[in-house]
């Protein structure tokens, strides 16, 4: 009986306390998991109804809701690249949180048209080409269009954001 109590504590313990231990284990992975993940949407802003961590947000202090308005049809123009004649078609949706303004942006189409034509034909095939380029573009557009709006109606900051939704080069 002596030789049994012997063999018992010389492999390590009872099978219960290797389960309990196991469950502690796992119960604590689960939870550092969890706090892991809550800690990383913190982080991104995911948790305090700002949004992600997206370099392009708006920063509108009202609590109306956004308006998005597509500008149709799409922009289409032809732009120089090493020499060659190439296409560029770029879709685009403007956002803002006052019908209104809507109004005003309508009204002064074909101006807000022809200076993104304009605009975009002017780019490099290079720039064009790469994604820091496409911000670029997409940041000069919006300056434009804040540019052409705040002329028109007199408001600072009319158009909040503006969203590239196609982008085709050719």
């Amino acid at each position: 009986m002596a030789e049994e109590a012997e063999k018992k504590d010389s492999s390590g313990g009872s099978p219960m306390k290797l389960i309990i231990v196991m469950i502690i284990g796992g119960v604590l992975l689960v939870a550092v998991s969890i706090g892991g993940v809550f800690f990383m949407m913190k982080s991104m802003g995911m948790l305090d109804g700002k949004g992600g961590g997206h370099k392009q947000e708006h920063a509108s202090t009202s609590s109306r809701p956004a308006i998005y308005y597509p500008l149709e049809p799409a922009f289409v123009v032809n732009f120089k690249d090493r020499g060659r004649t190439r296409f560029l078609q770029v879709t685009m949706d403007v956002m803002t949180t006052e019908q209104a303004i809507l109004d005003e942006l309508q009204k002064h189409m074909p101006l807000i048209r022809n200076n993104i034509l304009i605009l975009l034909s002017k780019q490099d095939g290079e720039v064009l080409q790469s994604g820091e380029g496409k911000e670029i573009i997409r940041e000069a557009v919006l300056k434009e269009l804040q540019t052409i709006m705040t002329e028109k109606t007199g408001q600072v900051k009319t158009i909040e954001a503006l969203y590239i939704t196609s982008f085709v080069t050719q």
